[in-house]
């Protein structure tokens, strides 16, 4: 599991890292009215909110699928609202820029949402993959 989730955080830098320059490079050339003041601070956010999900899933209990879904649930959740908390925070500090900051960071939100989803879908294949390896033979084994 360290090493899956090694992997996950590796992963995690490089698609953060693709998409904020790609979507600046983007909204740069192609979308000059888009351009957000402190644009940094979206990938950043979901740089760091994915480094802790991420990490979260090193302290769950595999044995216990409950508790994992449940984990899922209440990370979505926290994402959802802190989201909304660092909208109205921009909202707050400059009101004139909050159409173009809000596009780019529902567009951030979304690609971080099909990644978040590849990431569950793997850790599941994952714990699935364990359990039926961990399992003891359901007849006796005799030679």
């Amino acid at each position: 599991m360290k090493k899956l989730i090694i992997i996950f955080l590796i992963i995690h830098t490089v698609v953060m890292a693709v998409t904020g320059v790609g979507v600046w490079l983007l909204t740069e050339a192609y979308f000059p009215a888009l351009q957000a003041k402190g644009y940094v601070v979206i990938p950043l956010f979901f740089y760091l909110l994915g480094i802790i999900f991420i990490t979260q899933f090193r302290r769950s209990a595999i044995t216990h699928p409950v508790k994992m879904v449940n984990l899922y649930m209440l990370l979505k959740v926290i994402k959802v609202f802190v989201s909304f908390i660092t909208i109205l925070i921009y909202w707050f500090i400059h009101k004139a820029g909050i159409r173009s900051f809000v596009i780019i960071f529902i567009i951030f939100y979304l690609i971080d949402l099909v990644w978040e989803t590849y990431i569950y879908l793997r850790m599941e294949k994952y714990i699935k993959y364990k359990s039926d390896h961990d399992k003891p033979p359901k007849e006796p084994f005799e030679l």
